[in-house]
């Protein structure tokens, strides 16, 4: 499974290597990725579910 840090460096990686671009640049193009301002999903525990309540049987007759 990958992790948002694993792509990161794949990605610091490819761009030091390939582009020969500077640290400063590669942490400005992480700014603009969409997963760099949000926070983790499983940083909270999930919301809890509401009550089971299985429904009355109505006739309408």
């Amino acid at each position: 499974m990958c992790t948002i840090q694993s792509i990161k460096d794949a990605i610091r990686e490819c761009y030091q290597s390939q582009y020969d671009m500077e640290t400063a640049d590669i942490d400005r193009i992480f700014q603009a990725l969409p997963f760099s301002e949000h926070e983790s999903l499983f940083d909270q525990p999930p919301m809890p579910k509401r009550p089971y309540r299985p429904r009355k049987n109505t006739n309408n007759s």
